[in-house]
């Protein structure tokens, strides 16, 4: 699959900030951000492949790996004719923007991430392989099939949204993510897997802010706290609520964005 310029909604005018979005519910996560947001910035939001596609029922494609997440987004910052943007970015949109920080390390000017869905810095650092390898196997296992209301549970319950499957359909949010579970059949080994190691993570030089939930499952908060660990100029915060706190707790997570923002 070939790297294309990803839907986008672009608002307000100032310093830029490009937001990705996580894997269920796509771009329309960062709305209530972007709302509040453009009044001070340009505020885009853009819809990867897999959420665009997924969301209207497309099974995942063999050829979409992390280098076509990562090159599609590319090209859409040159179509915007953004050089060096600040990025905020949610689970497997974290992922993709520590893959394009990577590569393109002078991209950008800062980074906020929401818990990244980063498994393969704990896979090559051996560290809960456990719990990791759970993980990977449920959901490399939806890749390129339907994505049945059970698996959407299960998956809801192992990202810590919800603490029991059983208990995922009375959530609040379930009808939205029923409706865009396909996108969870695009996640497959070769987009989990970029071709960059834990070492290459030096070369992101940009200021990085780090989040987590105080409800999130632990091998998330790993994940973050190893980041934190690994990335040259990185910090973390821990705000109330789970793998959605920036939506959860949106006003201490936009005073600490833009704080993070203007400081950079």
């Amino acid at each position: 699959m070939e790297p294309r310029v990803l839907k986008y909604d672009d608002r307000g005018s100032g310093p830029p900030i490009v937001m990705i979005p996580g894997g269920l519910t796509g771009w329309l996560s960062w709305i209530p951000h972007q709302d509040r947001l453009a009044a001070g910035y340009r505020v885009t939001r853009v819809q990867p492949i897999h959420n665009e596609l997924g969301s209207a029922g497309v099974p995942g494609d063999p050829g979409y790996t992390a280098e076509t997440e990562r090159e599609a987004l590319r090209v859409t910052l040159d179509a915007l004719e953004m050089g060096r943007p600040h990025v905020a970015a949610w689970s497997g949109g974290a992922k993709a923007a520590l893959e394009f920080a990577t590569e393109y390390p002078d991209r950008v000017r800062s980074m906020v991430l929401v818990e990244p869905a980063a498994y393969w810095v704990l896979e090559q650092l051996g560290d809960r392989l456990e719990d990791v390898h759970r993980v990977n196997s449920f959901i490399h296992g939806l890749y390129g099939r339907t994505v049945t209301e059970d698996d959407l549970a299960r998956f809801l319950e192992l990202a810590g949204f919800v603490e029991r499957a059983h208990d995922a359909p009375a959530h609040p949010n379930w009808q939205p993510w029923l409706a865009h579970r396909m996108a969870l059949s695009w996640q497959s080994e070769q987009v989990d897997h970029p071709q960059h190691s834990v070492a290459d993570l030096a070369r992101i030089r940009c200021p990085v802010l780090l989040t987590k939930g105080t409800r999130t499952s632990n091998w998330l908060k790993r994940v973050v706290d190893v980041l934190g660990e690994r990335l040259p100029n990185a910090s973390v915060l821990e705000f109330d609520g789970d793998h959605a706190h920036h939506i959860q707790s949106i006003d201490a997570f936009l005073a600490a964005l833009e704080a993070h923002i203007e400081a950079n």
